[in-house]
Formats: structure tokens, C-alpha cells, sequence
């Protein structure tokens, strides 16, 4: 039996170019942005606009928080570990409280401009309490409410909510590091 010697010498080359030319594509695809060193550097600014963005987007209640976190702090240069970190902040549960006070929040603000969806605390309550008994006894309960203008409330509130949350982390690191 004869080794063919430049047959193996081929089949890795091949598969060097390959995996070289498969490096390649993941890079070009991954933006050079995301790896820029002012993204990684403790900074102060850049601190600050990371952690404001993480609070806010761990508040939102949108899935995939922390890429959203990365990619706001990658327009702001902001920092993106710090970025991820305050992302944590949004623990498992904290939506039972979170999501009835921005509702709250946007009614409040709603209520302003003599808009209103005919949801009040007493009925939050009578939801919670048909919780339980499934989705149909819920959605009796919010027969009567104007389901657009309930949605829009909750949005109007998140928002409020989240740049409240996120202006004041960016103010209050902002000040602390003054203070070192």
C-alpha cells in the first residue's frame, strides 16, 4: 500500500481554505462596531450610557432584552458589559409588579388628555383574582374595556417608565463617579 502523500497535502489545504473562508463570513458578519475598544473601556460617559440603557431595556417587557441593550449602547457608545450586566436587573417575576404600574404610569398620563380605557385598580384586582380560572374568566372581566387604548396606556407607561429608570442611572453614575 503506497501513501499518496500530496492527495493529504490537498484534503487539508481544502479544508484549511474552508474553514479559513468560513471565518471569514461569521466575521463580516458580526459588525466591527461591536468590537471598537471605546465599547470596552471603563469611561465614564460610557459607563453610564450602558447602564442606563441596560435598566431600561431590563424593564421593557420585550423578549431578547440584553441585544437590545447591546445594540442601543453600540449607538450611543456605550458600554456594552456594563450594558449586559444592568440587563440582570430584570429578575424572573418582577413583571407582576412592573407591568400593572407602567399600565398605571400611561393611565395616569392618559387620564390627562381626558382619554381612557375603562380599566381602574378595582378591576385590575377582579382580573387577578379570575386568574386562576383561566383566560376566558380574565377576558370576561375586561369586556367592557376599550382593548386599544388599554394597550396604548401600558405602552405610554413603559416608556415613561423605562427613560425615567434609565435617565436616572445615567444621572446617578454620572455623579457618583464625580465623587471618587
Amino acid at each position: 500500500m503506497k501513501f499518496d502523500y500530496n492527495g493529504l497535502v490537498y484534503k487539508v489545504d481544502n479544508y484549511l481554505r474552508k474553514k479559513r473562508q468560513q471565518s471569514r463570513i461569521w466575521a463580516a458578519a458580526l459588525p466591527e462596531k461591536l468590537f471598537s475598544p471605546s465599547l470596552w473601556e471603563l469611561e465614564p460617559r460610557s459607563v453610564a450610557m450602558g447602564a442606563a440603557w441596560g435598566t431600561s431595556w431590563a424593564l421593557a417587557p420585550v423578549p431578547m432584552q440584553t441585544i437590545f441593550a447591546v445594540l442601543s449602547s453600540i449607538w450611543t457608545r456605550g458600554n456594552i458589559p456594563v450594558s449586559v450586566l444592568s440587563c440582570c436587573i430584570s429578575f424572573p417575576g418582577y413583571q407582576i409588579v412592573a407591568w400593572p404600574l407602567q399600565w398605571y404610569v400611561g393611565a395616569v398620563v392618559m387620564s390627562r388628555i381626558s382619554l381612557s380605557s375603562g380599566v381602574n385598580m378595582k378591576l385590575m384586582r377582579e382580573a387577578a383574582a379570575a386568574m386562576p380560572q383561566g383566560t376566558d374568566a380574565v377576558l370576561a372581566v375586561f369586556s367592557n374595556v376599550n382593548l386599544l387604548i388599554f394597550s396604548i396606556e401600558f405602552l405610554l407607561g413603559c416608556l415613561i417608565t423605562c427613560t425615567m429608570l434609565g435617565a436616572g442611572v445615567y444621572g446617578l453614575i454620572r455623579l457618583l463617579w464625580r465623587q471618587k
